[in-house]
């Protein structure tokens, strides 16, 4: 239904604990663990050119997102289905909020955004600003220019294969939608930084694990990508 090119993914994962997870579970699904280890991540991202049922967008044709994220599955048949639940996605649009809110029930909100990246060959440096109460919120990465291939025991390779997303619609019922691109390159972070008013963006209880060091960071390249009809489990 839904198709652009997702570039740029700023990934920054931070551990939580599993039973306060469990309140934004979507029925149907159970958490995905790494290890016995449960994690939310932030996302911040270039979401561009998009397109509507294959017809392109003629306005708000590139911007930026940041969405948190935690990660679940659900068996269908006999194959596990490795998902993500977003629980809140910043982008700069109104619009863009409300047209997810009515397709795929997601949590929008709309803020001023910025992006500065630079690539010297050496390191990549990308950065996300978001403006919150009236002040700007950065996060910034220096990344390696060359990619690695992650092993699939790796964590950078767990936060990376998931494939669809889940949605509580309401008590009882879960939206399923099946999210398509290649594998992304990882680049490696040498640096992260967040200044971010995580309490005032997410609220209290989320800030206490926003707060801790990152469990993992590295950048994502992107690719095309294609987003299916919601479906009603």
């Amino acid at each position: 239904m839904l198709t652009a090119d997702w570039t740029n993914l700023l990934t920054a994962t931070f551990e939580t604990d599993k039973s306060f997870l469990e309140k934004y579970l979507p029925p149907g699904t159970e958490l995905d663990d790494w290890n016995g280890k449960y994690f939310i991540s932030l996302v911040a991202f270039m979401f561009e050119k998009p397109a509507l049922l294959g017809i392109p967008s003629p306005f708000y044709r590139s911007f930026e997102e940041i969405n948190l994220r935690f990660y679940v599955r659900r068996k269908e048949k006999n194959e596990w289905r490795k998902g993500v639940v977003f629980i809140k996605e910043i982008a700069p649009y109104y619009i863009v909020g409300r047209a997810a809110k009515w397709l795929y029930k997601e949590n929008f909100v709309s803020l001023v955004m910025n992006h500065e990246f630079t690539n010297d060959n050496r390191i990549r440096n990308t950065n996300y600003s978001c403006r919150v109460n009236n002040k700007w919120n950065r996060l910034s990465m220096e990344s390696a220019s060359v990619n690695i291939e992650p092993e699939a025991e790796t964590v950078e390779n767990f936060i990376r294969d998931h494939y669809w997303g889940y949605t509580k619609t309401t008590r009882n019922k879960t939206m399923e939608f099946r999210i398509e691109h290649r594998p992304w390159n990882i680049f490696p972070a040498t640096k992260f930084e967040m200044n971010l008013d995580t309490g005032a963006i997410y609220g209290d209880e989320l800030k206490e694990y926003l707060s801790a060091e990152p469990f993992s960071a590295f950048l994502m390249d992107g690719s095309y990508t294609k987003i299916s009809w919601p479906v009603l489990l």
